[in-house]
């Protein structure tokens, strides 16, 4: 037997000598294929290209012979290579250095941009007219590029309105800007909503402190009717508190680069600004550009003292000596422990640094090795809830306050998880079909992002076959119907699963509906947003009552 594994390993050692170039190649092109895969999350292209590549030039390096034929075979690769990469190597390097891009390239990156939203979106054709509206619009965008090309910044600004006329917050382009948070360079006010104005919230500089609660009237002679259809078509929005927020919020008015986009007639010197006062009447101002950062800012005094979420985004505190009324902070909906958790599970990799991060800040010292044990070692939402929830019954609490006026979403799985502990078990399944729902659209993009998932086992429980670029309807029952309580079990059970840190105390069952206030109360503001406002309906169905200025998030239109 030692003799004939001999024989075996000799054998493999001269097929591999022999046959060298071939199979240095096809390594090479399994190597490429996985390692361009892993970095551009997207395994079939990168495998069709270097795996193409690779077998060609072993297949040539091992069996061609005749040096000219090998010569012609080898021209022919690289003239190939060179038709795929020229284009994104010459338009990579307009981009770099600042030049005009070739109309053709932008002229192809506006049909590829059309055809993503086309097949990812759910549909971008419901608030822009329809789809022949959104095909003209398309080909207006492509008839306006000059023949001389676009630079990046100015391409940028010429595709925002096409992207905003989808009309939902979701939906938009990163910004290209690099914003300096210490030297903005816009307004030094900032400000925020009431109702349907925008007041003066805060003032970098002590000698504009009687400005604070002025409304703003107009910018540059511009007034905030006009700026609010100009912001419209930069970005996106579901309502007009959404707008109002891209505005406010988000800080148009607050960087220079930002303002640059918004009012292109503006010199980049003095602003001019025109406020309201308290009194009602107008005050003409010329400010410089800000060139202080937001942690210097002057606001209104706070007689309420948040607790600091320097250890975490999710803490509470109690208003009160007697522990009748608490007050939680949910500053986001994606740092809490179990929705990394839920991208361990789905073969997510894409916010291993931040986790790190986390760990780093919330331990004060360097992250393990072992991505699951810096999961571990992040707060959790879990054992937040456990702990509250203790607290408040022993304390009879009757009164809970929950801030989310920062939270602009994340991974909604957290409601799941106060829901639980609130109301339980039974509670949540029975509540399925109140809460907020969720249509998936499945699209290249949808198995890109989720690699785990794939379509045979969504099948096992779908009415019909769904192909890969489906619509999902499975949380979603028929008008009039409800969904059953085997299915309910179901859907909540396979995402709770995939958080070990939940899981564990679901099926325990040990803190199902432990505690729940006589009170809750939700605080919003135009920020709370995606799975900030699923949290905020979710509660408030249950019961609870929301206070603040309204939502940026239409709950009947698109997440995600």
């Amino acid at each position: 037997m030692k003799l004939n594994i001999k024989f075996q390993t000799m054998g493999i050692r001269t097929f591999l000598k022999e046959y060298r170039p071939l199979v240095f190649w096809l390594v090479w092109g399994i190597c490429m294929s996985f390692w361009f895969g892993l970095t551009t999350r997207n395994y079939q292209t990168s495998f069709a290209i270097f795996m193409g590549f690779g077998i060609y030039l072993g297949l040539v390096i091992q069996f061609v012979k005749v040096k000219r034929y090998r010569a012609v075979a080898l021209c022919i690769c690289l003239a190939v290579a060179i038709i795929i990469v020229w284009k994104p190597v010459v338009s990579l390097f307009q981009v770099n250095t600042n030049r005009k891009i070739s109309r053709q390239f932008l002229v192809d990156d506006v049909r590829q941009m059309a055809s993503i939203l086309e097949s990812t979106h759910p549909d971008p054709y419901f608030n822009g007219g329809g789809k022949i509206a959104f095909h003209r619009r398309m080909q207006n965008l492509i008839r306006t590029i000059p023949e001389e090309g676009l630079t990046k910044t100015e391409f940028y600004r010429h595709l925002c309105p096409f992207i905003a006329a989808v009309g939902d917050g979701h939906t938009a382009l990163w910004e290209l800007y690099r914003l300096n948070s210490q030297s903005p360079g816009g307004i030094p006010l900032y400000f925020q909503i009431v109702e349907d104005f925008f007041y003066v919230a805060g003032v970098i500089d002590s000698a504009h402190q009687h400005l604070i609660g002025s409304k703003l009237v107009s910018v540059e002679n511009v007034p905030i009717d006009e700026l609010l259809k100009r912001q419209a078509r930069i970005k996106g929005c579901d309502n007009e508190y959404q707008l109002m927020r891209n505005l406010g919020y988000d800080r148009s008015l607050w960087h220079k680069k930002k303002m640059e986009h918004l009012l292109p007639e503006w010199n980049g010197d003095s602003i001019h600004v025109v406020l309201m006062n308290t009194e009602g009447n107008e005050i003409e101002l010329s400010f410089q550009p800000n060139k202080i950062g937001r942690d210097q800012m002057i606001t209104a005094s706070n007689s309420v003292n948040l607790p600091s979420t320097e250890k975490s985004n999710y803490v509470y505190r109690f208003m009160d000596e007697e522990k009748k009324t608490a007050l939680l902070l949910i500053e986001n909906m994606y740092t809490y422990r179990e929705s990394f958790e839920m991208e361990i599970a789905l073969k997510g990799s894409r916010r291993k640094g931040l986790a790190n991060h986390l760990y780093q800040k919330y331990n004060d010292k360097s992250p393990p090795v072992k991505y699951k044990n810096v999961v571990a070692g992040i707060p959790s939402a879990t054992e937040l809830c456990r702990e509250l929830v203790q607290v408040m019954k022993e304390n009879q609490t009757e009164n809970l306050i929950i801030d989310l006026r920062r939270n602009q979403g994340g991974n909604a799985f957290i409601s799941t998880i106060f829901f639980y502990f609130f109301c339980g078990k039974e509670a949540l399944i029975s509540f399925s079909d109140k809460r907020s729902i969720f249509v998936k659209k499945y699209s290249p993009l949808f198995w890109k992002q989720y690699p785990a998932r794939n379509i045979d086992d969504i099948n096992k429980h779908q009415p019909i076959k769904l192909t890969g670029d489906d619509y999902d309807f499975s949380g979603y029952p028929e008008p009039g119907d409800n969904l059953t309580r085997e299915e309910s079990i179901r859907i909540i059970e396979d995402e709770a699963s995939m958080a070990p840190t939940f899981w564990e105390e679901y099926q325990s069952e040990k803190y199902s509906g432990y505690y729940r206030p006589k009170n809750i109360l939700i605080l919003c503001s135009p920020i709370t947003t995606s799975s900030g406002y699923a949290f905020m309906y979710d509660h408030w169905a249950a019961g609870g009552k929301v206070v603040g200025i309204p939502s940026s998030q239409a709950g009947n239109n698109f997440g995600a």
